[in-house]
């Protein structure tokens, strides 16, 4: 009876969940894995034309971010915080002027986003 109510609890625990901000699927990974493999594993499921992530990291809200290095053990922090991926911002405004250059490379000035010219 101890041994069923010890493997409950320790099997909640054996793997952590990390949402995938591009695809919007929950990816699962083994207790101890390493932020940079889980990483690869995810970017690699994604489809063609989808944003890969950059990186993981912890979400709460009113709370910081925490940013997992490549080398970092995934690791939950608790109630109410989330492992999810980071993807470029901006993605969609450049995959916006990919379509424009395929559709009319001569219409390209006229219709790009002002959100994607900056002064230097």
């Amino acid at each position: 009876m101890a041994e069923e109510e010890e493997d409950k609890s320790t099997s909640s625990h054996q793997f952590l969940e990390v949402l995938c901000n591009s695809s919007g699927k929950v990816r699962r990974f083994a207790a101890g894995t390493e932020a940079g493999y889980a990483l690869y594993l995810i970017n690699r499921k994604l489809e063609i034309g989808i944003p890969q992530a950059f990186h993981i990291e912890a979400v709460k809200d009113g709370e910081e971010p925490v940013s997992f290095g490549p080398n970092a053990i995934l690791v939950s922090y608790g109630k109410d915080w989330k492992l999810q991926t980071v993807i470029e911002k901006g993605y969609k405004e450049a995959k916006q002027m990919q379509q424009i250059l395929k559709k009319s490379p001569n219409e390209m000035v006229c219709k790009l986003p002002t959100s994607l010219f900056r002064l230097i």
